[in-house]
């Protein structure tokens, strides 16, 4: 009798247990490591039992990287990247038609993790991607993923900022009294020397961040700065300072920031680079950049933040990390 109370009462708080939110990685391209990054995304948001999570890889370039540019180009670079350009002009009939049937069913998610930074998609992909933030679905952009599309006006709308040219839009910096401000027209989007930095949380109270230490350091990362875009809407809910003697701008720059669009809510971070053939994944690594990824996902998603706080967090002063599959896996 004893044993059926038991087995009832766990089945009602099994019952009772909030439903998975389907979440999608969508990868495929990118100037970075995506591969890695994405093993280690996926991995962070699994562990935390509130997502599912499956993955959609945009069409492969069978012509695989170009052949690295020398800083003087002698006659074997000049014979590679001929023997290159051939290749890659007879495989584009075979692309272009694999990248015109590519198509992503955004509806079948609450939110989707841009992991991306590569050529346009197909243009029904492209309306149904806006349809979908429009009522409501959630979309959390990781590094890179700010970098493309900078003639989609629609994306530039719902990110807010991006990596763009001097001159494209405004660029929004925090001052030393915490205001936001528009500043340095003209000035390119960039980053310095990869460093470990301090997180400042501008909106403590946002639900992303509540409860969390408001300063803490964030293991080593590019930090990137000037960034630009039609910048309505947006909230920054995190910032670093960007030291002239890491080659930065020498100003408070934004790290991470909202933007709703339609019912949808979108956030934008700017951390987590990993290079191809990096021997390390610090930015991954870091406690601090999954307790965000995984909180900025629930809020994207639902609008809420029900997750625990972490047992262990970085401090001011020191870096806390945590390692998962992709790490030293270059």
């Amino acid at each position: 009798m004893n044993k059926l109370i038991t087995l009832a009462l766990l089945c009602c708080l099994h019952s009772m247990a909030p439903a998975a939110e389907s979440v999608l990685i969508l990868d495929g391209r990118n100037n970075h490591d995506w591969q890695r990054t994405t093993t280690a995304l996926k991995e962070t948001l699994e562990e935390s039992k509130l997502f599912t999570v499956s993955v959609a890889t945009a069409p492969e370039d069978r012509a695989g990287p170009p052949p690295q540019r020398p800083k003087v180009e002698d006659a074997v670079y000049l014979d590679a990247k001929a023997k290159y350009d051939a290749l890659v002009k007879s495989l584009k009939p075979d692309l272009e038609a694999r990248w015109a049937k590519w198509n992503v069913d955004f509806s079948r998610h609450k939110a989707v993790v841009l992991n991306y930074n590569g050529p346009e998609w197909p243009g029904s992909m492209k309306a149904s991607f806006v349809e979908f933030v429009k009522n409501g679905g959630g979309v959390v952009l990781i590094h890179a993923a700010n970098n493309g599309f900078a003639n989609w006006p629609e994306f530039n709308e719902m990110i807010g900022l991006g990596w763009r040219k001097g001159g494209f839009g405004k660029c929004l910096v925090i001052s030393n009294s915490g205001a936001v401000e528009d500043c340095c027209a003209g000035d390119n989007s960039g980053h310095g020397s990869k460093h470990a930095f301090v997180v400042t949380h501008r909106q403590p109270a946002h639900p992303i961040l509540a409860g969390l230490p408001v300063e803490w350091m964030h293991a080593r990362d590019e930090l990137y700065h000037h960034m630009r875009g039609p910048a309505e809407n947006v909230t920054i809910l995190a910032s670093a300072f960007s030291d002239e003697t890491e080659r930065g701008s020498g100003r408070h720059e934004p790290l991470l920031w909202e933007v709703p669009y339609g019912k949808g809510r979108v956030i934008v971070c700017t951390m987590g680079h990993v290079w191809r053939g990096d021997v390390d994944q610090p930015s991954l690594d870091c406690v601090g950049f999954q307790t965000l990824l995984k909180r900025s996902v629930e809020y994207a998603a639902t609008g809420k933040v029900t997750q625990a706080l972490p047992a262990e967090f970085p401090s001011k002063t020191s870096i806390l990390s945590r390692a998962t599959a992709s790490t030293g896996q270059p």
